[in-house]
C-alpha cells in the first residue's frame, strides 16, 4: 500500500508523547482489544436468537434463497420485512454453522472477538493513511482508543453485531485500495475494481458500506489533494477561479476517480432500492416514537436529542443499555430543559465546523475534517434523514462513526499537548482514559454473556423501558419463576398499556395457571391494537376451544393462517381442535400441512401416526411412520409407535427391533421398557418381560402399569410350574 509522507513544516501536528515502534504498537492494539473477550463463552441473546437461533437461512435455506430474504429471514417483499438486506453477515453465520454442524454460541463469540482485533488493526493502518506516515504515532493513539471504547460492546459481544464488525472491515480495505489507486500512475483503475468490490461486500454485510464511497471522496480531495473547504467556498463564488481551479485539477486524475465514486454510489443505491422493491420498511410507534410525532418542529428538536445522546455515548459511555425504545428516551413534545442541550450540542457543532472550514490552511484542519468525515458519514444512515428507522438509538451503529471520534481525539489531545507544553499531563489524562475505557468494556462485555445479567442491567439506565420489563420477564419464564414472570409483564403493560406482544405472552401464563376468560381478554386486546398478530389470534384459538367457543375459536386459528400462511403450530392446534371434535379428516390434513412447512415438526408427525391408528388404518400410520423417520430420526416416540402397531399385528420380531430403536433414542422413559415387556410377555418371553418390567419400575417405581403386569407375569409363572 502506498502511504503518503508529508513534510510540510508549518503548522505540522507535531507528537509530544512517548514514541513506540510500530510492531509493538500493533502489539498493543490486539492486546487491548481482548478487553470484550469476557463475552466469549456467552449464550445467544436478545436479537441472537431471531437472527441466528431462528433463522433458517443460517442452517437449511438453499445458498441462493439467502439472497432474497432480510436478516432475519423474512422475504424482502413481505409487507413486515425490515428491509435489512445483509447476505454476507448470514452467510459469515451459515459458515459457523457449516463447520460444527451446530449452533454452538462459544463459536460464534469467538470469531467476533478475533474480527474486532483485526478491524483495530486495519483502523491503524487507515489513520497511518490519512495523517501520513510520519503522524503514526498519533494514529496509535487513536487506534488503541478505538480498540478499548465501550460503545463497542454491542457489536463485538452482541453476535448481530457481527455486521457492523465485517461491514468496518470492507470498509477500511476499500479505503486502503482506494488510496493504492491515488497512488498508482499505471492500472490504477485494477485498484478501483478492488475498492469497488469491497464497498459492495462492505454493503452486503451492512447497508452502512456505502457511506466508504463519500469516505474517500473526502480522503481524495482533502488529504491526496489538500484542497480545503476555503477553496472550495472561493471557487464556487468565483473569487480568484484561476488560482483555485489550479487547486482542484492539480492531480488530473482527480476529476476522474470522482466521476467513478459517484457512478459506484449512483449504481449502488439502485441496486439497494431495486432490492427493497423501491419501499421503505414500516416501522411502529414503539420503535421509532420521535418519527411518528406529527409537528415537524418536535421531530427535528426529538431527532437531535437522539444526536445528542449518541454524542454522550461516544464521550462518557456509562449509560449503556441493549434497548433504548418505549419509554427509555421520553418525547419533548413541549417546553422541556432538553431543548438546551440540543443548542448547546449545535452551537458546539456548529462551532467547530466553521472553524474547520474558514481557518487557515494546516495539517490541523484536514485532519479533523477527515475525522469529522469518519464520524458523520457513517451515521447518516441511522438519523433518519434520509429514512425511518427502527430504533430510537442502538449503541452497535456507533461502532464505524466512533473511529472518527477516536481520530478526532487523539488530534485534539496532541494539539492541547503541544500548546499548553503538558505533555507529561496530557499522556496521564489519555493512559487514564484507556484504563477506564478498558476496564469499562469488561465489565459491560461480561453483561452480554447471558439474557438475565443483560437485561437487569438495562434496569439501572432504562427503568422505564416497557420493552426491559418484557424481556426480563420472558426470561423469567423461561426460568420457570411464573410470579415474576408475570409482575413483570403487568409492569410493562403499565408502562405501555398497547404492548401487544406482552399482552399475548402475559396471556400464555394466565392460560396456563386455568384463568382462560382473562387470558382470552388479553389475546383480544392484542389483536385488536395488531390486527395482523397471528401468534395472539392462535393463542385465542386455543382459549376459545378450552372454553368450548367452537365456531369462534376456528375461526381464530383462520385468522392467524391469514396473517401468516407458514404457520405449522397453528396447523398443529387447529388439528388438535377438530381431534377433540372428531372431525378425524380435518385433523390429519391439518397435521400434515405442519409437518409439510415443518418436516421437523415431531408432535405433528406422532399425533398423525397415532390417529391413523386408532382409526384402523395402521397400514398408512407405518407408512407415515417411515417418512417421519426421514426427517426426525432421533424421535423415539416414532420408533414406539410404530412398535406398538407391530406389537398389535402379531409381528413381534419386527415390534422388538422398533422398541430397542426407540430406546436408543430415548433410554431413560419408563413406558418403552414397559411396552416392550409386554411384548415379551405376550411373546412368552417371561424372563425378558419381567427384566423389561423391573427396569421401568427402576425408572419410575410409581409406573402401575408395569407393577400390575409384573404381578400378573408372576401369577402365570407360579401356574406354569
Amino acid at each position: 500500500m502506498c502511504v503518503r509522507i508529508e513534510y510540510t513544516m508549518k503548522n505540522k501536528i507535531t507528537s509530544h508523547s512517548p514514541t513506540l515502534s510500530p510492531p509493538l504498537s500493533c502489539w498493543i492494539i490486539v492486546i487491548l482489544s481482548l478487553c470484550f473477550v469476557n463475552s466469549y463463552d456467552g449464550d445467544f441473546v436478545f436479537d441472537d436468537t431471531e437472527a441466528i437461533v431462528n433463522n433458517d437461512d443460517v442452517r437449511a435455506t438453499p445458498l441462493w434463497q439467502i439472497f432474497r430474504n432480510d436478516f432475519w429471514g423474512t422475504k424482502l417483499s413481505h409487507k413486515r420485512s425490515h428491509k435489512s438486506y445483509r447476505p454476507f453477515t448470514i452467510l459469515s453465520f451459515r459458515l459457523n454453522f457449516w463447520l460444527r454442524q451446530d449452533l454452538i454460541s462459544q463459536d460464534y463469540h469467538l470469531i467476533n472477538i478475533i474480527l474486532h482485533s483485526v478491524v483495530c488493526l486495519l483502523t491503524f493502518f487507515v489513520y497511518n493513511i490519512l495523517m501520513g506516515s510520519d503522524k503514526w504515532n498519533i494514529s496509535f493513539y487513536a487506534a488503541a482508543l478505538f480498540a478499548v471504547h465501550p460503545i463497542h460492546t454491542e457489536a463485538v459481544s452482541g453476535i448481530v453485531g457481527r455486521a457492523e464488525l465485517l461491514c468496518t472491515l470492507f470498509t477500511w480495505l476499500s479505503i486502503l485500495l482506494y488510496n493504492y489507486a491515488t497512488c498508482t500512475k499505471h492500472s490504477w483503475y485494477i485498484s478501483m475494481s478492488g475498492f469497488a468490490i469491497c464497498v459492495i461486500t462492505a454493503m452486503l454485510c451492512k447497508e452502512t458500506g456505502i457511506t466508504a464511497v463519500a469516505i474517500c471522496a473526502i480522503y481524495d480531495i482533502v488529504i491526496v489533494n489538500k484542497i480545503y473547504p476555503v477553496d472550495i467556498i472561493n471557487f464556487i463564488l468565483l473569487k480568484d477561479s484561476n488560482k483555485h481551479s489550479n487547486n482542484f485539477f492539480k492531480h488530473k486524475n482527480l476529476l476522474l476517480r470522482l466521476s467513478v465514486l459517484f457512478l459506484i454510489a449512483i449504481i449502488l443505491l439502485l441496486l439497494r432500492f431495486t432490492i427493497m422493491g423501491f419501499s421503505v420498511p414500516k416501522f411502529q410507534p414503539v420503535d421509532n416514537p420521535a418519527s411518528f410525532v406529527d409537528n415537524m418542529f418536535f421531530r427535528i428538536l426529538n431527532y437531535s436529542y437522539i444526536y445528542c445522546l449518541n454524542t454522550w455515548l461516544l464521550i462518557c459511555p456509562v449509560w449503556l443499555c441493549f434497548d433504548w425504545s418505549m419509554g427509555c428516551v421520553p418525547l419533548i413534545t413541549d417546553y422541556d430543559y432538553r431543548i438546551f442541550v440540543i443548542i448547546i450540542f449545535w452551537l458546539t457543532i456548529g462551532t467547530l465546523i466553521a472553524h474547520t472550514f474558514t481557518s487557515r490552511k494546516d495539517d490541523t484542519s484536514r485532519y479533523t475534517i477527515m475525522g469529522l468525515a469518519l464520524l458523520i458519514f457513517p451515521f447518516l444512515p441511522a438519523s433518519n434523514i434520509f429514512f425511518n428507522v427502527g430504533f430510537v438509538l442502538a449503541e452497535r451503529t456507533l461502532y464505524l462513526p466512533s473511529a472518527g471520534y477516536c481520530l478526532l481525539v487523539a488530534i485534539g489531545l496532541q494539539k492541547l499537548s503541544a500548546r499548553f507544553s503538558l505533555p507529561k499531563a496530557s499522556l496521564l489524562a489519555y493512559t487514564t482514559l484507556i484504563v477506564l475505557f478498558f476496564a469499562r468494556s469488561w465489565m459491560r462485555s461480561s453483561e452480554w454473556r447471558n439474557e438475565k445479567l443483560l437485561f437487569q442491567s438495562a434496569l439501572n439506565v432504562c427503568p422505564l423501558n416497557a420493552k426491559v420489563h418484557y424481556n426480563i420477564a420472558k426470561t423469567a419464564a423461561d426460568a420457570g419463576n411464573i410470579s415474576l414472570a408475570k409482575m413483570e409483564y403487568q409492569e410493562a403493560l403499565r408502562l405501555n398499556p398497547n404492548y401487544a406482544q406482552a399482552m399475548n405472552n402475559l396471556g400464555n401464563l394466565l392460560k396456563s395457571d386455568g384463568q382462560l376468560l382473562k387470558a382470552a381478554s388479553l389475546f383480544k386486546k392484542a389483536v385488536s391494537l395488531q390486527e395482523d398478530f397471528a401468534a395472539a389470534w392462535m393463542n385465542l384459538g386455543i382459549v376459545q376451544s378450552a372454553l368450548k367457543q367452537d365456531k369462534e375459536s376456528e375461526a381464530s386459528y383462520f385468522k392467524a393462517l391469514q396473517y401468516r400462511s407458514n404457520y405449522p403450530d397453528c396447523y398443529y392446534n387447529l388439528g388438535v381442535y377438530y381431534l377433540d371434535r372428531k372431525q378425524h379428516n380435518e385433523a390429519l390434513k391439518a397435521w400434515m400441512s405442519a409437518t409439510k412447512q415443518k418436516p421437523t415438526h415431531k408432535q405433528a408427525w406422532t399425533n398423525t401416526i397415532l390417529l391413523l391408528d386408532d382409526l384402523g388404518r395402521s397400514e398408512e400410520a407405518l407408512n407415515v411412520a417411515s417418512e417421519a423417520v426421514k426427517f426426525i430420526p432421533d424421535h423415539a416416540s416414532v420408533y414406539f409407535n410404530v412398535a406398538n402397531i407391530l406389537g398389535k399385528k402379531g409381528k413381534y420380531e419386527q415390534a422388538e427391533a422398533q422398541y430397542k430403536l426407540a430406546i436408543s433414542k430415548n433410554p431413560t422413559d419408563p413406558i418403552i421398557y414397559a411396552n416392550l415387556g409386554v411384548l415379551y410377555h405376550r411373546w412368552n418371553k417371561l424372563s425378558a418381560a419381567e427384566q423389561m418390567y423391573k427396569t421401568a419400575l427402576q425408572l419410575k417405581p410409581d409406573l402401575n402399569s408395569a407393577r400390575d403386569n409384573l404381578r400378573r407375569l408372576y401369577t402365570k409363572k407360579t401356574r406354569q410350574k
